[in-house]
């Protein structure tokens, strides 16, 4: 069985690309992709490798720097339009959409490492060891053990 999970990727170019100039745009595109991110999430294992391979293709180009150059002409274009954003009141729009963009690439990519047979042994040797090393374990607020966890996954992937 496949699971479809509709984005309008020329959308998040355009927001890429300060394209994008309506805060109603940019508020439902933020919606969706929000939306989308979830369905991701949970209907992963459904998608096809072909669906699978084009949204790793898809936030692997967000995560990567432009081919262009970023002269002093692109950084003048971005901070006029940022203020045309703020003298519009639709800064928040564009950024609860840049967010959600973020969101969404984030997720795909925790997609594809979770996929990861290397990823899911290093998880399990690290959760082995925390659990027989208890004792070593700093205490740590619950607000700071997500991170605390990261942490030491993260350096568990690099040991590799």
């Amino acid at each position: 069985m496949s699971s479809a999970v509709l984005i309008d990727f020329d959308q998040i170019y355009q927001v890429r690309g300060n394209k994008v100039s309506s805060a109603a745009k940019f508020d439902e595109l933020a919606s969706r992709l929000k939306k989308a991110s979830r369905e991701i999430k949970t209907e992963w294992s459904n998608f096809s490798f072909e669906q699978r391979d084009y949204l790793r293709d898809f936030a692997y180009s967000f995560i990567e720097p432009t081919q262009g150059s970023t002269g002093f002409l692109e950084i003048l274009k971005s901070k006029i339009y940022l203020l045309f954003l703020n003298l519009s009141s639709q800064r928040e729009s564009f950024d609860a959409c840049v967010d959600a963009i973020d969101f969404l690439v984030d997720t795909i990519l925790d997609c594809i490492e979770q996929d990861d047979p290397e990823y899911q042994a290093v998880l399990s040797d690290t959760l082995e060891e925390l659990r027989l090393n208890y004792e070593r374990i700093p205490e740590v607020k619950p607000e700071d053990s997500s991170a605390w966890l990261r942490n030491i996954f993260d350096e568990a992937i690099a040991e590799v």
